[in-house]
């Protein structure tokens, strides 16, 4: 088995899991931002707008910043969303043509090749400029063409897929405007790949619930796959969700034991017992 097949370690669901967030390029870049990103995210809300007429609901979205690494994409059939990437961010502040043609094109290539082979479509160029590098710099393009230049050669259709965000540690209002536009970009792409992915969890859990009555079918399974849900809406702060979560394995268990009563189906948890340990 390859290094890249080996099977990450369990988590540990506990109240202090974020929804995952990969960054990929220039990691001493990503360290120095990472402090002032991870107090700003947070402090506007967003309007969650759930599926089949749900109320809409105000959340503060926070996330777990880690490097990226192909083995943390999803597989086929793992399906969990406290072990799921829901976006990933490409950093650079490259301001020079040369670096860029020789190092920044090809790395920001196999980046996105990767996320395509494991489908994962949900992701962000952020450029930073700084204006104190690039005085120091030679074949220097213009503020506008090594922006142009990316998003030609990486986003295609999406061009809002790649941000600027301008002198990230000075204190100006060019700063802070930068820093607005770029964090309301990154809660926008993060709450819609999490409303998607919870989605297409919620119904894949639904389908699985259905199937109930069929032979083979596991209660235990099914928990495992419920309380993780509600472990998301703990992520969330909505506690309420997520005691609803529990609120209906208690009853689907109660009829799970009603029908194995009346000789519907097997039930695991009464089986004889053939020895204490």
């Amino acid at each position: 088995m390859d290094a890249s097949e080996e099977p990450l370690p369990p988590v540990i669901y506990t109240m202090e899991n974020k929804p995952i967030v990969t960054c990929a390029g220039d990691q001493n870049l990503f360290t120095s931002v990472y402090p002032t990103l991870s107090q700003q995210l947070p402090r506007e809300p967003m309007e969650w707008r759930r599926s089949y007429g749900r109320a809409p609901k105000m959340i503060h979205l926070e996330s777990n910043f880690v490097q990226f690494k192909e083995e943390l994409l999803p597989k086929e059939g793992n399906k969990a969303l406290l072990t799921f990437p829901f976006l990933h961010i490409y950093w650079t502040e490259c301001c020079d043509t040369e670096v860029y043609k020789a190092t920044v094109k090809d790395d920001l290539t196999k980046w996105q090749n990767v996320l395509k082979a494991h489908s994962s479509v949900d992701w962000l160029i952020v450029i930073v400029e700084n204006d104190a590098k690039k005085k120091n710099k030679t074949n220097i393009l213009p503020r506008t063409s090594i922006v142009d230049k990316i998003r030609n050669d990486f986003c295609n259709k999406q061009s809002d897929r790649c941000v600027v965000l301008s002198d990230p540690l000075k204190d100006s209002s060019r700063t802070q405007e930068s820093w607005n536009a770029f964090l309301t970009k990154l809660r926008t792409l993060l709450l819609m790949s999490f409303t998607k992915n919870l989605g297409k969890f919620e119904d894949d859990m639904r389908t699985l619930r259905e199937k109930r009555t069929e032979p083979g079918w596991s209660f235990c399974e099914y928990f495992m796959v419920q309380e993780e849900l509600a472990f998301v809406f703990e992520m969330l702060q909505q506690f309420e969700d997520a005691l609803v979560q529990y609120d209906e394995l208690d009853a689907l268990f109660s009829q799970y034991v009603v029908n194995f009563g009346a000789g519907g189906m097997k039930c695991p948890f009464c089986s004889s017992v053939a020895c204490w340990r």
